[in-house]
């Protein structure tokens, strides 16, 4: 990253600081301003140290951070494989910090394709009743609805398209990362994991078409 001061910037304002007067050599080879380069390393050093952090300061970019960043929003989880890659749980990583789960499907959806799912729907259901015609229409189940008990109304069903790879990334994946990974595991833990207490929350893969 740049933008901070070299070496020679840092020896340039060591000698600044040194009183004024012809007594002090100026030549680059002197014992004085090879002492002085000596520290302006140094200061170079944490300089870049320093500009390097503010990368750090992004979940997206962390590389020396990145397990910190891990450990504040509780990752690994107990859905990551052990074998799990660098990319896998930086986009879990990213997935936990913009989506913490709730009680919008949206909520759901975006977390699902956080973790490579497209084209993921979340179908909702009630409970089936019997009731009378209204000004409304008719409002309880009719010929053909599924008969449903209580316990529908607080249920979900996420259903996830099958058949995705995730293939290793350059510059995101590290040594000892598989190639490619496939598996459904990782995004039905996380999902349940994101569910709060009170839903039931189901799990289903829409069937590729032949």
């Amino acid at each position: 990253m740049g933008g901070g001061l070299t070496a020679d910037d840092y020896r340039g304002l060591l000698f600044s600081l040194l009183p004024p007067g012809v007594v002090w050599p100026t030549e680059p080879d002197s014992t004085l301003h090879r002492l002085q380069l000596g520290q302006a390393q140094e200061f170079a050093r944490v300089d870049e140290r320093g500009q390097a952090l503010l990368v750090e300061s992004d979940p997206r970019q962390a590389l020396y951070l990145f397990e910190e960043w891990e450990a504040s929003y509780g990752l690994p989880s107990r859905c990551a494989p052990a074998d799990q890659s660098r990319a896998d749980r930086r986009v879990a990583l990213i997935g936990r910090i913009v989506g913490r789960g709730g009680m919008r499907a949206v909520d759901y959806i975006e977390l699902a394709e956080g973790l490579g799912y497209a084209g993921v729907e979340v179908l909702e259901f009630r409970e089936a009743t019997v009731e009378v015609d209204t000004p409304t229409g008719h409002t309880g189940a009719v010929i053909g609805d599924d008969i449903n008990g209580e316990d529908w109304e607080l249920t979900w069903r996420v259903m996830l398209p099958s058949g995705v790879v995730r293939e290793s990334v350059i510059d995101e994946s590290q040594i000892g990362d598989p190639l490619r990974s496939w598996g459904d595991d990782l995004v039905e833990c996380v999902l349940r994991e994101a569910a709060p207490s009170w839903l039931i929350l189901q799990v289903g893969y829409i069937e590729e078409e032949e």
